[in-house]
C-alpha cells in the first residue's frame, strides 16, 4: 500500500511539473499617445506619437531619432474653448526639430493663450481615428513666497534643503506639481545644452517628495509646513555628489551620506509652481507607481484622461520664483 501511494506521489510531481502554462499577454496593437498641455498665458503644445504593439521590437536610429519614436506629423489637432473658440495647432517638424518646453519636447502647436478658469477639449483625428480630452486650467493661489527657505542639512553647512509654508484653500481637489531647475555654485558646467544657455538645467526636474506631485486630501483647508528637497535629473545618480568636480566614488562629508536631493549652499535656484486639473494629475500620480519595485510585481495601468488613447491633455497655471539656496540669505522677491 506505502509503495502505491508513493508511485502516485511521483507521478502527481512528474506530471504538474511538465504542464505547460500559457500566459496571455494582450497585444492592443498601436495607438495614439498623448503628452499635451495648456497653461496660463501660453499656446498649447501637443507631442503626438504612435506606441509600439507589445511584441514589435524597438529598433533605435539615431540617425533618425523621430522616427524611432513614431512621432505622428500629419494628424489634425484642435483645441475648442469655454467660449467657443476654435485654435488648429501646427505640426512644427517641418519647421525643424521638435519644440521644447519646460520639460519635454513636443511637435504640434497652438496659438490660443490659456486663461485660468476656462475648459478646453482637444480633438486629434486622422483618417477614421479620433481621441478626444477635455480639460480645465485651475486657479493658482498665491504663493507664500515670504515662507520661502532653506535649512541647512543636520550636522552640514555645505547642503541645505527648502522650506515653504502652504495655505491650502478650503474647496476640496486642488492638486498640485511642484519643479526646480539648478545653476550650480560650484561649477561653471551644467547639463545646459539648450538655449538659453544660462547656466540652469535644460528641464525642470519634479521635487524629490513624492515626485512633485500632491494633492489636498489630507489637507483641506489647512495651513501646514512642508520640506521639499531637489528631485534627481536623468543624468544624475543616486549618491553622486551635486558639485560635478569631486569622483561620484568619494566620500562625501565623511559618514553624512549621500547629497542627491540636497542643493550646495550657493545654488541659484528657479522653483516652478504649478496648480494642474485633477485628471492631469491622476495621470502624473499613477505613472509614479506604475512600475513595479521587484521583479514581483506587477505593473498597473496609467489613468490616462484621453478618450481613445492614452497619455494626458491637462490645464495648468503656474508661477516661477527665484532664490538663492543659502539658509544665511534674505530673499528677495520682484
Amino acid at each position: 500500500m506505502k509503495k502505491t501511494i508513493y508511485i502516485l506521489v511521483v507521478l502527481l510531481l512528474f506530471f504538474s511539473c511538465t504542464k505547460e502554462i500559457d500566459i496571455s499577454i494582450p497585444n492592443s496593437g498601436s495607438q495614439f499617445v498623448v503628452n499635451g498641455i495648456i497653461e496660463n498665458g501660453k499656446k498649447p503644445k501637443v507631442l503626438l506619437q504612435r506606441n509600439l504593439p507589445y511584441f514589435e521590437p524597438l529598433n533605435i536610429d539615431f540617425n533618425n531619432i523621430l522616427n524611432t519614436f513614431s512621432f505622428v506629423n500629419d494628424a489634425t489637432i484642435t483645441i475648442t474653448n469655454s467660449y467657443g473658440q476654435i485654435d488648429t495647432l501646427v505640426n512644427i517638424i517641418n519647421l525643424g526639430f521638435p519644440g521644447l518646453t519646460d520639460t519635454w519636447f513636443y511637435n504640434y502647436e497652438g496659438n490660443m493663450l490659456g486663461e485660468e478658469g476656462v475648459s478646453y477639449k482637444l480633438e486629434i483625428s486622422k483618417q477614421d481615428t479620433l481621441v478626444w480630452a477635455i480639460t480645465t486650467i485651475p486657479k493658482l493661489d498665491p504663493i507664500n513666497k515670504e515662507s520661502l527657505r532653506f535649512l541647512y542639512r543636520p550636522d552640514d553647512s555645505l547642503y541645505c534643503f527648502m522650506q515653504l509654508t502652504v495655505t491650502d484653500p478650503d474647496t476640496i481637489g486642488n492638486c498640485y506639481r511642484l519643479f526646480s531647475k539648478t545653476k550650480p555654485v560650484n561649477s561653471d558646467w551644467a547639463f545646459d545644452n539648450i538655449l538659453p544657455k544660462d547656466g540652469y538645467d535644460d528641464f525642470f526636474i519634479s521635487m524629490l517628495d513624492n515626485q512633485g506631485n500632491y494633492n489636498d486630501e489630507y489637507t483641506n483647508g489647512l495651513t501646514f509646513i512642508a520640506p521639499n528637497y531637489k528631485g534627481r535629473g536623468f543624468w544624475q545618480q543616486w549618491g553622486q555628489q551635486e558639485d560635478y568636480e569631486t569622483d561620484e566614488n568619494d566620500e562625501v562629508d565623511g559618514n553624512s551620506g549621500a547629497t542627491t536631493g540636497f542643493w550646495n549652499v550657493g545654488d541659484e535656484v528657479m522653483l516652478k509652481f504649478s496648480a494642474v486639473d485633477r485628471g492631469s494629475w491622476d495621470f502624473w500620480a499613477s505613472l509614479q507607481y506604475n512600475n513595479p519595485g521587484g521583479p514581483f510585481g506587477a505593473p498597473s495601468q496609467a489613468n490616462t484622461n484621453i478618450n481613445g488613447g492614452l497619455g494626458v491633455f491637462g490645464g495648468s497655471s503656474s508661477e516661477q520664483v527665484y532664490l538663492i539656496a543659502n539658509p544665511e540669505v534674505d530673499q528677495k522677491f520682484n
